[in-house]
């Protein structure tokens, strides 16, 4: 069968064999240790992050005490926050007034139980900007996200009459 064909056909047949006779030995063996290898890596890698994780534990913990500083302190009650609200302003040594200290609002989402909390107090402008400040220096149960100041005409006495509204935000840990 192979006497009848040239040198060059021989060549051209053998190398078509060892083309095949390669695909087919990547396809079975090559290509599954490519892949053992690659996993290897991979594996290899996740490892090192493992071993390197309690290095950076102590540091995470730090990180959680920090925001959690950052957020307020976390309360058991969230009427306990509303009522140290009012103990707070009722200790400051401004001449601003409550107004009114609405209901808690609450919304929640996978982590956490967000605490929502207005107030709004009445006054001169200096007494109000202390009164802020107060809160946000010294409060710790929660944290002051907004303030606003607005005035509104008082129907009695058809005087302009400045008021704030200070929001108020503290978050509980979802367990």
């Amino acid at each position: 069968m192979f006497e009848n064909l040239s040198h060059k056909q021989k060549f051209i047949a053998l190398i078509v064999l060892l083309v095949l006779i390669s695909v087919t030995a990547y396809k079975r063996s090559f290509s599954l240790t490519v892949d053992a290898y690659k996993t290897f890596k991979t594996s290899k890698e996740k490892l090192i992050k493992v071993r390197l994780t309690p290095n950076k534990l102590p540091n995470l913990k730090s990180d959680v005490e920090y925001l959690d500083n950052i957020i307020g302190k976390e309360s058991g009650n969230a009427n306990v926050v509303q009522q140290e609200i009012l103990n707070t302003l009722n200790k400051m040594k401004t001449n601003s007034e409550l107004v009114q200290l609405e209901e808690i609002h609450t919304a929640q989402n996978s982590y956490f139980n967000i605490y929502t909390n207005r107030l709004i107090v009445t006054g001169n402008y200096n007494d109000l900007l202390k009164t802020t400040y107060q809160y946000e220096k010294d409060f710790d149960f929660s944290r002051v996200i907004s303030s606003r100041f607005y005035l509104q005409k008082d129907l009695r006495t058809r005087r302009k009459k400045l008021f704030q509204l200070i929001t108020f935000q503290n978050y509980e840990k979802i367990h």
